[in-house]
This record gives structure tokens, C-alpha cells and sequence, in this order.
């Protein structure tokens, strides 16, 4: 299994845009622009540390992210907000198309690791992971 070296705003971006292309490619899907819902996820039996916390009470608060429609600017700054930690896993849902505006979900974990311990390396475009219901 490839392992991720390096995480960074750029790195997290490409491979985020990957995997927007990989769920348009097979939904056949054309879209002008997207935008970003996220969605933590509380996994049972992971434990936080100090710094998954400070993330799950301050930038990921439902008060600062909840159902707010981002761009992908946006969504690259705050789940980069730890760089070179990013969470440990993403997957990408299509939630809804608004005209010629795609909406994606990412549902990603609260704990925030660093590049090598990343899941979904096997995509080519870790963290992530494009969940598509056939």
C-alpha cells in the first residue's frame, strides 16, 4: 500500500478535486461549480486527543460548520486548520445538484493525524474516499 509522506492546502485540494472527478465520472454528472457540506463523524471507541478536540469544539461546531454550504477554498482552510494533520478519513458523498452547482458531503473523521497514518491511500487520493451508490 502506497503511504501518504506529505500532507499540505495544496496536496489536500488536488486530491480532494480527484475525487470530485471520480464520483462525476461515474454518475456521468456535469457541473460548472460545487460546494461543501461537512459532516463529522464521532467514532465510537476512537478516542480524541487534545488537538481532535480543540478541532470537534471550535472549527467543526455545528455552530461554525453546520449544513454551511462551502467552497472549496473554505473546506480546504478548515479541514487543513492543523496541517500537516488532516482527518484520518473522508469519504465523499453527492448530496444535490442546485442548477449547475454540485453539492458534496464530507463525512470525515475527528481524529486529525499526520500524512502516514492516513486511510484510503489505495485511492491515490488519501484521505479521501468517493462513496457512490450505484
Amino acid at each position: 500500500m502506497e503511504e501518504v509522506k506529505q500532507m499540505n492546502k495544496d496536496v489536500f485540494r488536488e486530491n480532494l478535486l480527484k475525487t470530485i472527478e471520480e464520483i462525476s465520472n461515474k454518475k456521468g454528472m456535469a457541473f460548472t461549480d460545487f460546494k461543501f457540506v461537512i459532516e463529522p463523524v464521532k467514532e465510537i471507541d476512537k478516542p480524541l486527543n487534545g488537538a481532535d478536540e480543540m478541532m470537534r469544539l471550535n472549527i467543526l461546531s455545528e455552530d461554525n460548520i453546520g449544513n454551511k454550504k462551502l467552497s472549496l477554498d473554505n473546506a480546504v482552510n478548515i479541514l487543513c486548520g492543523l496541517q500537516p494533520l488532516v482527518p484520518i478519513w473522508i469519504d465523499v458523498h453527492f448530496a444535490d445538484m442546485n442548477e449547475y452547482t454540485a453539492i458534496f458531503k464530507l463525512r470525515c473523521s475527528l481524529r486529525f493525524r499526520k500524512p502516514t497514518l492516513l486511510r484510503n491511500a489505495e485511492t491515490g487520493h488519501a484521505p479521501f474516499k468517493a462513496i457512490v451508490q450505484e
